[in-house]
């Protein structure tokens, strides 16, 4: 009885007003799709064992069906594109502290050759971390570390010009970079991950802070613990763009992993910046999938 509710509430909040309503925003953080599927198929089976109900079928076939579209609509295959001589690319992952090993963790990033490097999660700010970071990528300028925020830009330089926390639920890090002789905002954002706690006031005044920078290219990246779909990203689409769905190829969600479930690590950028491949990579180093994101700056 109590799947049946679970799966009755949480599909009637994803398919009708999502986490527009702060109070039933936990109910859906907690029931993704193939949650959703695996409780229909649960109450298929405790039907068939107890009663053998002909309800039995009709609900596990919905269960099979519910999960069958999640898997092809987090798919995507977007045709292969040109990529111009300067575009660039940018790898955003959540470390998970480094639990794995920052060894591991930096042996990873190494593996994709990209420009522009954006952990969360990056471990402490201390002298000997930092020393760690700087002797992994000695050929990579770094902004270093705060709030567990790092970004590393080969062939270019970085500056922070403003960083802090919002409503103690996000803390963030922009950054004007230089790379290969293109210049952009770089946001870099860690969103606090508490099911319970509404994300919406975080969201909206991250947002705000690109608003006087219209003119400029801007990108934003890191582990917004958020679902795209969310009601809290429909401001956002009016002045950003966000790279999967622009350009995404492979397996959309990023976590949990070995069985990612959600698309919580995204790119976004505005007009300046055009997207032309996004994807997620695969690593056992962290919960998370890396997000790799190639795109091209316009000028205004």
């Amino acid at each position: 009885m109590a799947a049946a509710v679970t799966c009755l509430v949480g599909a009637g909040v994803r398919l009708s007003i999502r986490d527009s309503v702060d109070v039933l925003g936990v109910v859906y953080y907690a029931t993704p799709w193939p949650v959703l599927a695996a409780l229909m198929l649960l109450v298929a089976g405790g039907l068939r064992l107890r009663n053998h109900s002909r309800w039995t079928r009709p609900l596990a076939t919905v269960g099979l069906i519910s999960l069958a579209c999640w898997l092809i609509l987090s798919y995507s295959a977007a045709p292969e594109t040109r990529y111009a001589p300067s575009a660039l690319t940018c790898l955003s992952w959540n470390t998970d502290h480094g639990h794995s090993g920052w060894r591991r963790i930096a042996q990873a990033i190494r593996s994709e050759p990209t420009d522009l490097v954006c952990l969360v999660e990056a471990g402490p700010t201390e002298p000997s971390h930092e020393r760690f970071w700087q002797t992994a990528f000695p050929d990579h300028a770094m902004g270093g570390l705060g709030s567990g925020i790092l970004v590393l830009v080969r062939d270019g330089s970085i500056r922070q010009v403003h960083s802090g926390s919002i409503d103690g639920n996000a803390r963030f890090r922009q950054f004007d970079v230089s790379c290969r002789g293109e210049r952009l905002t770089l946001l870099v954002v860690d969103v606090r991950s508490t099911p319970w706690v509404s994300r919406r006031s975080a969201l909206e005044k991250l947002v705000r802070l690109i608003e006087p920078l219209g003119d400029q290219p801007v990108l934003i990246t890191g582990d917004f613990n958020t679902p795209s779909d969310s009601a809290c990203f429909d401001t956002w689409r009016i002045q950003l763009q966000n790279a999967w769905e622009a350009a995404g190829n492979g397996f959309r969600p990023t976590w949990p992993v070995p069985l990612p479930m959600l698309d919580l690590d995204q790119c976004w950028g505005n007009r300046l910046v055009e997207f032309v491949h996004c994807r997620g990579g695969w690593s056992s180093w962290s919960d998370h999938r890396p997000l790799i994101t190639t795109f091209t700056v316009n000028r205004p």
